[in-house]
């Protein structure tokens, strides 16, 4: 494995050799001609040198299982066994709504859930560029597993993605996964970098009766700031020059955010393991975490840019920081039933924040948890029908953010798991004081204190059906009172007065006669005060393709396209020196279809894509974009190759 690990680090430099071909100016055929040269010999070393080394390649569905952290004693661990199909293969990336990866961008699709109660600095406007702690896996193997991903394209585009997972004697394992992005971007002063790394690992002692999980998180996002384009809309003209010489608002201003967190999860069975199948066991568990994370903005041309109204400490050049460290102790006892399907627990949490600004402040909450997890799956794993119910409630007792509460549950019926047929339905409420950077901020280019911010009430419901890939029903449902924003002025304000949000997507994907493929999305989202939600009301995307199995199966193919639409609406815009998202009503987005054609391929451990983004770019539209000066890509070369090792 290791040795493989060396071979794939030695092929990246050839990936972002492949991706600098365009800066070679050369004519649009013989750049494309370039390209494929240079994937066709990458293809070939690597398909022929697996030929020799790839020795097993496991079909055993049970050969990985994984759990995400959270009551680690109690949630159990579920097959997840390396998807094997190519459907989604060239959709590698979500898409960023300014313009290039890493880069932090606002919330334009409702989305069910929020994070867990205590304090909370700023919204997370990075979270699609980083692993949070709720994304922490923790495995189980039945021998050695990786997975490696290597992406390259234009403008620069360098992705790597590694997964790693073993188990020592069924007892310990460690679990790695590490993603590694860089693009330049189409437009001046948009470079993006994003290093994001976790290790997990759980151990059980021999006789079940202690155990510890633990993980190190680490994210790292920086970024060059542009302020946008200085012309909100491309002319005629301007859409034919070179995007790179495009005048932007600020010419020397970065960003640079960092987390890191340590958690240590260590767990003692308090009765003896005994044969009997109707003895349950109680546990004690301590979760001690720090972290520590850092927030920087830097901008030395700020009299030349003229882009900030006001400047508090100095006028030639900014150097705003935040620095905020926790420390989180929690105690939990947790009942496991005998068949160790179901449980509960009781606990008690200890948070202690500081924040560093141009002033320092002390934050301190206790909090009660509490929660059951139930599930009703029998022992035949083939057979259907059966209900799982995972339950959470957290209250802060006292502190700064006493009274807060949140209570959810998660309820799922599952018609038949090993098709992932399933029904859903999930609810929460909770009251959640202001996130900091409402009430405090001082900064060089903004201040204000004791803004007075008062707790927000909120409400969601979320229900569908899921029947594997063929179709998926949703709808999403939101409540919303005392609701945060900023205005205008990019300060921060307060709507005192109810807000609704409802969402409903429906997929439908199917075969016909064999090879031809078909998908169909559509996502339809509507709130009661679209002067302070902002979203696209209409969400089509559909794709076509033709699929096949070649070479005595030993080849899975599929060529296509895709088509994917947003209505019109006014979106947000973007303040560098806070990372928040604000109001503006003078720039509303285009609904310019994104169409792209691609090709997925894959021999067993291997599986590539070619991909060509934004197709039909200049054909149907130009103004592609979801707020005032941010851009989506013109049309780009993707390519990329995944490979999966079970030795």
């Amino acid at each position: 494995m290791l040795n493989w690990l060396g071979k794939i680090f030695l092929v990246l430099p050839c990936l972002k050799s492949l991706s600098g071909v365009k800066q070679l100016n050369l004519p649009a055929k013989k750049y494309l001609k370039t390209h494929l040269k240079v994937i066709t010999l990458f293809l070939l070393a690597l398909l022929c040198e697996d030929l020799r080394a790839q020795v097993n390649f496991s079909t055993d569905k049970n050969y990985l299982k994984t759990k995400t952290e959270g009551n680690n004693l109690l949630l159990p661990f579920k097959n997840n066994y390396p998807d094997s199909t190519i459907d989604q293969l060239s959709q590698f990336e979500s898409r960023n709504f300014r313009g290039n990866i890493g880069l932090a961008q606002p919330d334009y699709l409702l989305k069910y859930g929020t994070d867990a109660m205590g304090f909370r600095f700023a919204p997370n406007t990075t979270r699609n560029n980083r692993f949070s702690e709720e994304e922490v896996m923790y495995g189980k193997t039945k021998g050695p597993f990786a997975n490696l991903t290597g992406i390259t394209g234009d403008k620069q585009l360098q992705m790597f993605r590694l997964f790693y997972s073993q188990s020592i004697k069924e007892r310990l394992n460690i679990t790695l996964k590490f993603n590694r992005y860089n693009s330049v971007g189409f437009y001046q002063k948009q470079q993006a970098f994003t290093n994001n790394f976790f290790a997990s690992s759980n151990y059980t002692g021999k006789n079940q009766r202690f155990g510890f999980y633990l993980f190190l998180l680490n994210n790292g996002n920086k970024n060059q700031e542009s302020g946008g384009i200085t012309d909100n809309v491309l002319s005629d003209s301007t859409v034919l020059l070179n995007k790179e010489i495009l005048a932007v608002r600020t010419h020397s201003a970065t960003r640079d955010n960092r987390e890191l967190k340590f958690e240590f999860n260590p767990w003692v069975r308090l009765n003896s393991v005994s044969d009997s199948l109707n003895k349950a066991g109680h546990y004690l568990q301590i979760k001690s975490k720090i972290s520590n994370s850092t927030l920087k903005y830097k901008d030395v041309n700020l009299k030349a840019d003229n882009f900030y109204r006001n400047y508090y400490y100095d006028s030639i050049t900014s150097n705003d920081s935040s620095h905020i460290r926790q420390y989180c102790n929690e105690l939990n006892y947790t009942l496991r039933a005998a068949d160790k399907k179901s449980g509960v627990w009781l606990g008690y949490r200890h948070e202690i924040n500081s924040i560093w600004q141009k002033k320092d402040s002390s934050i301190m909450n206790h909090l009660a948890t509490a929660g059951w997890h139930f599930s009703g799956k029998p022992s035949d794993t083939l057979s259907a029908g059966y209900v799982e119910d995972d339950f959470n409630a957290q209250y802060v007792v006292s502190g700064k953010n006493a009274g807060n509460y949140k209570l959810e549950n998660r309820l799922n019926y599952w018609l038949n798991s090993q098709k992932q047929h399933r029904l859903y339905f999930n609810v929460l409420a909770e009251s959640r004081n202001a996130d900091y950077i409402y009430n405090y901020w001082l900064s060089n280019h903004f201040k204000w204190q004791n803004n007075g911010c008062k707790s927000q009430q909120t409400v969601q419901a979320n229900a569908g059906i899921e029947m594997g890939r063929l179709f998926k029903a949703e709808v999403l449902y939101q409540n919303l009172f005392n609701t945060l924003y900023f205005d205008q002025y990019s300060l921060p304000r307060q709507y005192d007065k109810t807000i609704e949000n409802l969402a409903f997507s429906l997929s439908f994907s199917k075969i016909f006669f064999k090879h031809l493929g078909v998908y169909l999305g559509h996502t339809f989202q509507s709130t009661n005060k679209p002067a302070y939600q902002r979203l696209p009301a209409n969400i089509s995307t559909a794709r076509l393709f033709y699929k096949g199995n070649l070479f005595r199966n030993v080849l899975q193919l599929q060529i296509g396209s895709q088509v994917q639409v947003y209505q019109s609406f006014y979106g947000y815009a973007y303040m560098p020196s806070t990372q928040a998202f604000y109001l503006q009503d003078t720039y509303a987005t285009a609904a310019c279809p994104f169409v792209d054609v691609y090709l997925n391929a894959r021999v067993k451990p291997v599986s590539v894509f070619i991909k060509v983004e934004n197709a039909l770019q200049g054909f149907v539209g130009n103004n592609y974009s979801f707020m005032p000066g941010y851009y989506q890509p013109d049309r780009a070369f993707r390519f990329g190759i995944s490979w999966v090792f079970f030795d």
